[in-house]
């Protein structure tokens, strides 16, 4: 093969090779963009929905049940908690569905049966996120006091970390 020859092949192997390493680290870098976009939605505040903590109270302030559900995003949810050592007896039926709305409240449409207390309630409740609000339900029968906040989010951290210091710790025998 003359000189010529090889010059024009070896400049045409590095302008090959060149084009293949540039290609692949182009590839790794619009996968890498992809894969952050895809990590930053998920960690986007509210991204799974919104954590629903109920807590109700008949008149004399007795806690009747404390139902929490994570309600996805546009979708409904339900919780169904039976009476303890009573099989099939219901205590609370509860269904939600929360939209977070642009204000950054969060809107709840709901719908409640408390059968021990004579109680079927259902609405619409405009709650700011991490903010109890309590409303009465049933003629002032019971006092629902609800809360919401996005999952996942700074205030759900908070919210998980006081309902923890809340709960008393067993003690270890040694």
């Amino acid at each position: 093969m003359p000189p010529r020859a090889w010059k024009v092949a070896r400049v045409g192997l590095i302008i090959l090779s060149a084009f293949l390493v540039g290609g692949a680290s182009a590839e790794v870098a619009v996968r890498t963009h992809g894969a952050l976009a895809r990590a930053r939605a998920e960690r986007e505040v509210g991204a799974a929905g919104q954590l629903v903590a109920l807590e109700l109270r008949d008149q004399s302030g007795e806690v009747v049940a404390r139902p929490r559900i994570v309600a996805p995003a546009g979708k409904a949810a339900e919780v169904v908690l039976h009476e303890p050592g009573s099989q099939g007896a219901i205590r609370v039926a509860f269904r939600v569905a929360a939209v977070r709305e642009a204000t950054g409240d969060i809107a709840l449409a709901y719908a409640l049966w408390v059968p021990g207390h004579e109680v079927q309630a259902s609405g619409t409740v405009q709650l700011t996120p991490g903010v109890e609000q309590q409303i009465a339900l049933g003629d002032g029968a019971l006092v629902a006091t609800w809360l919401a906040v996005p999952v996942p989010s700074a205030a759900l951290d908070a919210f998980l970390e006081s309902e923890g210091a809340q709960r008393p710790r067993p003690r270890r025998s040694t």
